[in-house]
């Protein structure tokens, strides 16, 4: 029986040898693709746990992002009224003096100077803040992932980092206030105050002004970096590296062409805002009503005639300068509210300051510089 069975074995070895292979190798292929499917499954798990951290500490970052820029939003304001007061031309104007020209003169250029430097301040503070703290969260976050206290950066560095916009605070705004009243003082010699302006007009007038200031050399939006942080060569004189490092990085990133077209953008927002305001004066002139009952007053037609509208140079100053003059409290949403979870919600009621920088939050642009900055430099 022995011989039996070992003749069949080895008249069908092959078969046996190549059967042993196919089932061994079919058993370890199936363990092999057990094993990088659990390989495959672990390492998609924890790109979704790295992906969800990550998200969480983005959104951290950007509400502290918002919340700072809203909070530094009134002093902003506060410090332009000041450089840029009215008062005392009003208060003249109000006696009667023989040069009451000459102070209708400088109340025009200083009302206007103050609302243009209003929308490029704000749009300026919003941009480089953005990409400040989001360059920092970024670090922040590579240095939790990585743990290693190598790639930590000191309280000391972070304080010092998130300083530097003290510097358009105090220094960078009064440049701006100076660039700005050049420009604005150049396109308002073409018109008289006897002129009278439609809203189109108007709004001819601001765009003037700003492609003025565009067409100027060291503008604030394309030379951002020099008017809201300090000069590079004094800043940087044995500091931290970590600080030189996002420094450096943060004058990159501001001259990058995102940043100008982010800026662009919003002083686009701010002057729409100011239109859309000015528009409410139009449209109350043209009914007799009061700005405060502007609004329910208003018929069809008067909306559907406001282009035919004016009203004289003389006329519109005290508009303006009221409208730049408004400082109300930090809008609602800067206490934490939010409206989607990561944008203060738009206040009913608002100063100008305040309105235009809740709108950049919301901006899709700036957000998405943010989140573009924060994704480069968490890596």
């Amino acid at each position: 029986m022995w011989s039996s069975i070992k003749d069949f074995i080895y008249r069908h070895r092959r078969k046996f040898i190549t059967t042993g292979v196919v089932i061994g190798g079919s058993v370890f292929l199936l363990k092999w693709l057990q094993y990088k499917l659990r390989e495959l499954q672990e390492r998609q798990a924890k790109e979704i746990g790295e992906k969800l951290k990550r998200m969480q500490h983005y959104e951290c970052t950007d509400r502290t992002c918002n919340q700072t820029i809203l909070g530094l939003s009134p002093a902003l304001s506060e410090k332009v009224f000041q450089s840029l007061s009215t008062d005392d031309i009003l208060a003249k104007l109000r006696t009667n003096p023989d040069n009451k020209l000459e102070l209708w003169e400088e109340l025009r250029i200083v009302a206007f100077t103050r609302l243009i430097t209003l929308v490029y301040g704000a749009s300026m503070l919003a941009v480089t803040l953005r990409v400040q703290i989001n360059i920092l969260g970024g670090y922040l976050y590579k240095a939790t992932v990585e743990d290693s206290q190598q790639q930590a950066i000191s309280l000391e560095v972070q304080t010092a980092y998130l300083s530097l916009i003290q510097h358009f605070m105090r220094d960078g705004i009064d440049r701006l206030i100076e660039i700005v009243r050049k420009n604005v003082t150049t396109v308002m010699q073409r018109y008289s105050l006897k002129q009278q302006l439609t809203l189109a007009d108007t709004e001819t007038l601001l765009w003037s002004i700003e492609m003025a200031l565009n067409n100027e050399k060291g503008n604030p939006i394309d030379g951002i970096a020099t008017y809201t942080l300090p000069n590079p060569g004094a800043s940087l004189t044995g500091v931290d590296g970590a600080f030189s490092t996002m420094f450096q990085e943060t004058l990159d990133v501001l001259e990058s062409v995102e940043s100008t077209e982010v800026s662009l953008a919003n002083v686009s927002i701010g002057l729409a805002k100011v239109m859309d305001k000015l528009a409410d004066y139009y449209m109350s002139s043209s009914s007799g009503a009061s700005k405060q009952n502007s609004k329910s007053n208003l018929n069809v037609e008067s909306i559907a005639n406001i282009n035919g509208i004016t009203i004289s140079l003389a006329k519109l100053i005290p508009i303006v300068n009221g409208l730049a003059s408004k400082v109300a409290p930090v809008p609602a949403g800067a206490n934490g509210t939010v409206s989607n979870g990561l944008v203060p919600a738009l206040p009913e009621e608002t100063d100008l300051m305040s309105s235009m920088i809740v709108h950049f939050l919301h901006s899709e642009k700036l957000r998405t510089l943010g989140a573009n900055v924060y994704e480069t430099f968490c890596h």
